[in-house]
């Protein structure tokens, strides 16, 4: 079936590589939980390294230092304030799955457990996180977007 499906989606419904690895390697990071900061790397055009030191500090601070590290990715009170205050609006989405998000534009996707940047319809990962064995329809549930200030 998800071989079917991935005949019948558009051309411009595919996946990019992320950014090069010597930005992340540059900033000293080597995990596989990266997925926030990437994602707003890739849609801001921000330096990779200062996306990360200002999500660090700011998990650090709204925990208390109970989480002083993101190590173990970011989480989802701290890339929502982080967005939110740079402009960012979240779009909430109900019964949605991924394909549903605008073609047109630049926005974060957020689905259960990860968040990705979309550009112009086309989705910039690290792995081709488009299908989801979990739903019915194969596609991930989409739980909302932030959309770009205006």
């Amino acid at each position: 079936m998800q071989r079917l499906m991935r005949q019948l989606l558009p051309k411009i419904w595919s996946v990019r590589p992320n950014m090069a690895p010597t930005q992340r390697d540059e900033a000293g990071f080597r995990g596989r939980s990266d997925c926030v900061v990437r994602s707003i790397c890739l849609v801001t055009g921000e330096a990779y390294a200062h996306v990360r030191q200002d999500l660090a500090h700011l998990q650090k601070t709204m925990t208390g230092g109970l989480y002083p590290s993101i190590s173990d990715g970011v989480m989802t009170p701290v890339h929502y304030l982080y967005l939110t205050s740079k402009g960012w609006a979240l779009q909430l989405t109900k019964n949605a799955y991924l394909p549903d998000i605008p073609r047109d534009g630049r926005y974060i996707a957020v689905i259960p457990r990860h968040m990705m940047a979309v550009r112009d319809g086309t989705v910039w990962d690290v792995w081709d996180s488009r299908f989801s064995r979990r739903t019915k329809s194969g596609y991930p549930r989409l739980l909302g977007y932030y959309v770009p200030p205006t």
